[in-house]
Protein backbone atom coordinates (compact mmCIF):
# COMPACT_ATOMS: atom_id res chain seq x y z
CA UNK A 1 0.00 0.00 0.00
CA UNK A 2 1.38 3.36 -1.06
CA UNK A 3 1.22 6.18 1.50
CA UNK A 4 0.13 9.57 0.21
CA UNK A 5 2.52 12.40 1.02
CA UNK A 6 1.36 14.37 4.01
CA UNK A 7 2.12 17.67 2.28
CA UNK A 8 1.76 18.58 -1.35
CA UNK A 9 4.33 20.69 -3.11
CA UNK A 10 1.94 23.60 -2.78
CA UNK A 11 1.70 23.00 0.96
CA UNK A 12 5.45 22.91 1.30
CA UNK A 13 5.67 26.15 -0.63
CA UNK A 14 3.23 27.85 1.73
CA UNK A 15 5.23 26.73 4.77
CA UNK A 16 8.48 27.86 3.19
CA UNK A 17 7.00 31.29 2.48
CA UNK A 18 5.75 31.51 6.04
CA UNK A 19 9.19 30.60 7.37
CA UNK A 20 10.79 33.31 5.27
CA UNK A 21 8.23 35.84 6.41
CA UNK A 22 8.59 35.00 10.11
CA UNK A 23 11.81 36.94 10.78
CA UNK A 24 10.28 40.15 9.41
CA UNK A 25 7.23 39.65 11.60
CA UNK A 26 9.45 38.94 14.62
CA UNK A 27 11.24 42.24 14.18
CA UNK A 28 8.09 44.25 14.78
CA UNK A 29 6.99 45.41 18.24
CA UNK A 30 4.32 47.80 19.39
CA UNK A 31 3.55 48.51 23.06
CA UNK A 32 0.17 47.41 24.35
CA UNK A 33 0.37 48.80 27.89
CA UNK A 34 1.69 52.02 29.47
CA UNK A 35 5.43 52.70 29.39
CA UNK A 36 6.94 54.02 32.62
CA UNK A 37 9.96 56.32 32.72
CA UNK A 38 11.58 56.34 36.16
CA UNK A 39 13.39 59.46 37.34
CA UNK A 40 15.92 59.15 40.13
CA UNK A 41 15.71 62.77 41.24
CA UNK A 42 13.11 65.12 42.66
CA UNK A 43 10.55 66.90 40.47
CA UNK A 44 11.85 70.09 38.87
CA UNK A 45 15.37 68.91 38.05
CA UNK A 46 16.75 68.38 34.55
CA UNK A 47 16.13 64.60 34.56
CA UNK A 48 12.52 65.16 35.61
CA UNK A 49 11.97 67.90 33.04
CA UNK A 50 13.43 65.79 30.23
CA UNK A 51 11.27 62.76 31.12
CA UNK A 52 8.07 64.79 31.30
CA UNK A 53 8.74 66.72 28.12
CA UNK A 54 9.60 63.53 26.20
CA UNK A 55 6.41 61.95 27.53
CA UNK A 56 4.38 64.92 26.36
CA UNK A 57 6.10 65.06 22.95
CA UNK A 58 5.53 61.32 22.41
CA UNK A 59 1.74 61.65 22.52
CA UNK A 60 0.41 60.68 19.13
CA UNK A 61 3.63 58.82 18.31
CA UNK A 62 3.48 56.07 20.93
CA UNK A 63 -0.05 54.56 21.12
CA UNK A 64 0.02 54.03 24.90
CA UNK A 65 0.49 56.45 27.82
CA UNK A 66 4.08 57.25 28.78
CA UNK A 67 4.11 57.74 32.55
CA UNK A 68 6.80 59.49 34.61
CA UNK A 69 7.47 58.24 38.13
CA UNK A 70 10.00 59.79 40.52
CA UNK A 71 12.00 57.29 42.60
CA UNK A 72 14.21 59.70 44.51
CA UNK A 73 17.39 58.84 46.37
CA UNK A 74 21.01 57.68 46.28
CA UNK A 75 21.92 60.12 43.49
CA UNK A 76 19.58 58.36 41.09
CA UNK A 77 20.66 54.83 41.99
CA UNK A 78 17.24 53.80 43.35
CA UNK A 79 15.55 54.41 40.00
CA UNK A 80 18.47 52.77 38.21
CA UNK A 81 18.24 49.66 40.39
CA UNK A 82 14.50 49.41 39.83
CA UNK A 83 15.12 49.50 36.09
CA UNK A 84 17.96 46.97 36.23
CA UNK A 85 15.63 44.57 38.07
CA UNK A 86 12.65 45.15 35.76
CA UNK A 87 11.54 42.71 33.09
CA UNK A 88 13.25 43.57 29.79
CA UNK A 89 10.02 44.03 27.89
CA UNK A 90 10.17 47.73 26.98
CA UNK A 91 7.69 48.94 29.58
CA UNK A 92 10.22 50.22 32.14
CA UNK A 93 12.83 52.84 31.27
CA UNK A 94 14.71 55.43 33.26
CA UNK A 95 16.57 58.66 32.65
CA UNK A 96 20.20 57.56 32.79
CA UNK A 97 23.64 58.64 31.67
CA UNK A 98 24.29 60.84 34.69
CA UNK A 99 25.21 60.21 38.32
CA UNK A 100 23.65 56.76 38.63
CA UNK A 101 25.56 55.36 35.65
CA UNK A 102 28.80 57.37 35.60
CA UNK A 103 29.62 58.45 39.15
CA UNK A 104 27.96 56.64 42.06
CA UNK A 105 29.54 53.26 41.33
CA UNK A 106 32.97 54.78 41.79
CA UNK A 107 32.11 55.71 45.38
CA UNK A 108 30.32 52.64 46.70
CA UNK A 109 29.18 49.14 45.69
CA UNK A 110 25.91 49.04 43.77
CA UNK A 111 23.39 46.23 43.25
CA UNK A 112 23.83 46.75 39.51
CA UNK A 113 26.74 47.27 37.13
CA UNK A 114 26.49 50.77 35.57
CA UNK A 115 28.26 49.51 32.44
CA UNK A 116 26.42 46.19 31.95
CA UNK A 117 23.00 46.27 33.63
CA UNK A 118 21.24 48.52 31.11
CA UNK A 119 20.32 48.82 27.46
CA UNK A 120 20.82 52.44 26.37
CA UNK A 121 18.04 53.47 23.98
CA UNK A 122 18.70 57.10 23.08
CA UNK A 123 20.80 60.00 24.33
CA UNK A 124 18.92 63.28 24.51
CA UNK A 125 21.24 65.88 25.99
CA UNK A 126 24.43 66.79 27.75
CA UNK A 127 24.32 69.31 30.55
CA UNK A 128 27.49 71.22 31.33
CA UNK A 129 27.89 71.38 35.11
CA UNK A 130 27.63 74.97 36.31
CA UNK A 131 28.68 76.32 39.70
CA UNK A 132 26.57 79.28 40.77
CA UNK A 133 26.32 81.62 43.74
CA UNK A 134 23.59 83.97 44.90
CA UNK A 135 23.43 87.26 43.08
CA UNK A 136 24.52 89.11 46.23
CA UNK A 137 27.42 86.75 46.99
CA UNK A 138 30.78 88.20 47.90
CA UNK A 139 32.31 85.88 45.31
CA UNK A 140 32.19 88.05 42.22
CA UNK A 141 33.98 85.45 40.11
CA UNK A 142 35.53 81.98 40.35
CA UNK A 143 38.98 83.36 41.17
CA UNK A 144 37.59 85.03 44.29
CA UNK A 145 35.96 81.79 45.44
CA UNK A 146 39.15 79.82 44.82
CA UNK A 147 41.22 82.36 46.74
CA UNK A 148 39.08 81.99 49.88
CA UNK A 149 38.90 78.20 49.53
CA UNK A 150 42.69 78.01 49.47
CA UNK A 151 42.99 80.17 52.58
CA UNK A 152 40.32 78.39 54.63
CA UNK A 153 39.73 74.65 54.01
CA UNK A 154 36.04 73.60 54.20
CA UNK A 155 34.89 77.17 54.77
CA UNK A 156 33.38 77.47 51.29
CA UNK A 157 30.41 75.13 50.81
CA UNK A 158 28.70 73.78 47.73
CA UNK A 159 25.43 71.96 47.25
CA UNK A 160 24.96 68.95 44.99
CA UNK A 161 22.18 66.56 43.99
CA UNK A 162 23.49 63.76 46.19
CA UNK A 163 26.42 61.90 47.70
CA UNK A 164 28.38 60.19 44.95
CA UNK A 165 26.47 61.95 42.18
CA UNK A 166 27.94 63.55 39.08
CA UNK A 167 28.12 66.98 40.73
CA UNK A 168 29.76 65.51 43.84
CA UNK A 169 32.25 63.68 41.60
CA UNK A 170 32.92 66.93 39.76
CA UNK A 171 33.47 68.68 43.09
CA UNK A 172 36.01 66.07 44.21
CA UNK A 173 37.92 66.25 40.95
CA UNK A 174 37.83 70.05 41.23
CA UNK A 175 39.26 69.93 44.76
CA UNK A 176 42.16 67.74 43.70
CA UNK A 177 42.93 69.70 40.57
CA UNK A 178 42.77 73.06 42.37
CA UNK A 179 44.42 71.98 45.64
CA UNK A 180 41.49 73.04 47.81
CA UNK A 181 39.09 71.50 50.32
CA UNK A 182 35.40 72.43 50.14
CA UNK A 183 32.42 71.58 52.34
CA UNK A 184 30.07 69.31 50.40
CA UNK A 185 26.35 69.50 51.24
CA UNK A 186 24.27 66.85 49.41
CA UNK A 187 20.55 67.24 48.62
CA UNK A 188 17.91 64.97 47.08
CA UNK A 189 17.71 66.87 43.82
CA UNK A 190 18.45 70.06 41.91
CA UNK A 191 15.37 71.88 43.18
CA UNK A 192 16.40 71.28 46.80
CA UNK A 193 19.99 72.29 46.09
CA UNK A 194 18.92 75.51 44.37
CA UNK A 195 16.51 76.35 47.20
CA UNK A 196 19.35 75.87 49.69
CA UNK A 197 21.50 78.24 47.68
CA UNK A 198 18.79 80.89 47.55
CA UNK A 199 18.14 80.42 51.27
CA UNK A 200 21.78 80.99 52.19
CA UNK A 201 22.36 77.45 53.45
CA UNK A 202 25.28 76.96 51.05
CA UNK A 203 27.72 79.39 49.45
CA UNK A 204 27.44 77.83 46.00
CA UNK A 205 25.69 75.01 44.18
CA UNK A 206 26.11 72.85 41.12
CA UNK A 207 23.37 72.49 38.55
CA UNK A 208 22.50 72.26 34.88
CA UNK A 209 21.63 75.38 32.90
CA UNK A 210 17.99 74.42 32.38
CA UNK A 211 17.66 74.03 36.17
CA UNK A 212 19.22 77.43 36.85
CA UNK A 213 17.84 79.41 33.92
CA UNK A 214 14.73 80.85 35.65
CA UNK A 215 16.87 82.05 38.57
CA UNK A 216 19.60 83.40 36.31
CA UNK A 217 17.03 85.26 34.20
CA UNK A 218 15.43 86.67 37.36
CA UNK A 219 18.82 87.88 38.61
CA UNK A 220 18.71 85.69 41.71
CA UNK A 221 21.82 83.58 41.06
CA UNK A 222 25.08 84.23 39.23
CA UNK A 223 26.96 81.45 37.41
CA UNK A 224 30.70 81.55 38.07
CA UNK A 225 32.07 78.86 35.76
CA UNK A 226 31.26 75.84 33.61
CA UNK A 227 32.89 72.48 34.24
CA UNK A 228 32.87 71.68 30.54
CA UNK A 229 35.29 71.84 27.62
CA UNK A 230 33.55 74.71 25.89
CA UNK A 231 31.48 77.73 26.84
CA UNK A 232 27.71 77.56 26.66
CA UNK A 233 26.18 79.70 23.87
CA UNK A 234 23.39 80.74 26.24
CA UNK A 235 25.99 81.99 28.77
CA UNK A 236 28.77 83.39 26.58
CA UNK A 237 30.22 85.49 29.41
CA UNK A 238 30.72 82.55 31.78
CA UNK A 239 34.20 80.97 31.50
CA UNK A 240 35.04 77.28 31.69
CA UNK A 241 37.15 75.99 34.56
CA UNK A 242 39.85 75.21 32.01
CA UNK A 243 39.99 78.92 31.19
CA UNK A 244 40.20 79.71 34.89
CA UNK A 245 43.22 77.44 35.10
CA UNK A 246 41.71 74.30 36.67
CA UNK A 247 41.30 71.48 34.10
CA UNK A 248 37.96 69.91 35.06
CA UNK A 249 35.37 69.02 32.39
CA UNK A 250 32.53 66.58 33.15
CA UNK A 251 29.22 66.92 31.32
CA UNK A 252 26.06 65.41 32.80
CA UNK A 253 24.49 63.24 30.08
CA UNK A 254 20.79 62.42 29.93
CA UNK A 255 18.98 59.79 27.91
CA UNK A 256 16.64 56.82 28.16
CA UNK A 257 17.81 53.36 29.22
CA UNK A 258 16.06 50.05 29.79
CA UNK A 259 17.09 46.84 31.53
CA UNK A 260 19.87 44.72 30.07
CA UNK A 261 18.65 42.22 27.51
CA UNK A 262 16.05 44.48 25.91
CA UNK A 263 15.21 42.82 22.55
CA UNK A 264 16.45 44.59 19.44
CA UNK A 265 12.93 45.17 18.01
CA UNK A 266 11.91 46.85 21.27
CA UNK A 267 15.02 49.03 21.35
CA UNK A 268 14.47 50.02 17.73
CA UNK A 269 10.82 50.92 18.32
CA UNK A 270 11.59 52.99 21.43
CA UNK A 271 14.56 54.73 19.84
CA UNK A 272 12.66 55.63 16.68
CA UNK A 273 9.60 56.80 18.60
CA UNK A 274 11.48 59.06 20.99
CA UNK A 275 13.68 60.30 18.15
CA UNK A 276 10.46 61.36 16.38
CA UNK A 277 9.31 63.00 19.61
CA UNK A 278 12.49 65.09 19.54
CA UNK A 279 11.42 66.43 16.13
CA UNK A 280 8.03 67.69 17.36
CA UNK A 281 7.21 71.35 17.90
CA UNK A 282 6.45 70.59 21.55
CA UNK A 283 9.96 69.27 22.19
CA UNK A 284 11.66 71.99 20.13
CA UNK A 285 9.74 74.63 22.04
CA UNK A 286 10.89 73.12 25.34
CA UNK A 287 14.52 73.06 24.18
CA UNK A 288 14.34 76.70 23.09
CA UNK A 289 12.73 77.94 26.29
CA UNK A 290 14.67 75.80 28.77
CA UNK A 291 18.15 76.22 27.34
CA UNK A 292 18.63 72.45 27.21
CA UNK A 293 21.83 71.46 25.43
CA UNK A 294 20.43 68.84 23.07
CA UNK A 295 22.94 66.13 22.15
CA UNK A 296 21.47 63.15 20.32
CA UNK A 297 23.12 59.74 20.07
CA UNK A 298 21.75 56.28 19.38
CA UNK A 299 21.97 53.49 21.95
CA UNK A 300 25.36 52.12 20.91
CA UNK A 301 27.05 55.54 20.91
CA UNK A 302 25.35 56.42 24.19
CA UNK A 303 26.68 53.22 25.80
CA UNK A 304 30.22 54.07 24.68
CA UNK A 305 30.02 57.55 26.22
CA UNK A 306 28.63 56.22 29.51
CA UNK A 307 31.47 53.70 29.89
CA UNK A 308 34.08 56.34 29.01
CA UNK A 309 32.66 58.78 31.57
CA UNK A 310 32.48 56.09 34.26
CA UNK A 311 36.12 55.15 33.72
CA UNK A 312 37.24 58.78 33.58
CA UNK A 313 35.62 59.62 36.93
CA UNK A 314 37.02 56.47 38.50
CA UNK A 315 40.56 57.32 37.45
CA UNK A 316 40.22 60.95 38.55
CA UNK A 317 38.91 60.07 42.01
CA UNK A 318 41.59 57.41 42.50
CA UNK A 319 44.44 59.85 42.01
Amino acid sequence: MTMKPLLTRRGLGVLAAAALAFPAWAQEWTPTQPITILVGFAPGGSADQIARQLSFAAKGIIPVPVLVVNKVGAAGAIAAQATAEAKPDGYTLFVGGGSETTAVGNFKPLPYDPRKSFTPVIKVSRAPSILAVRADSKFTDMKALLAEARQAPEKVSYGSTGEGGIFHATGLVWEKQAGIKLLHVPYKGAADSMNALLGGQVDSAFGAYEEMKPMIDAGRVRPLALFSRTRLPALPQVPTMIEVGVPVALDNMKGLMGPAGLPAPVVRYLHDSFRKAMQTDAWKDYVAKSGLTQDYADGAAFQKEVVEAYDLIGKAIAR
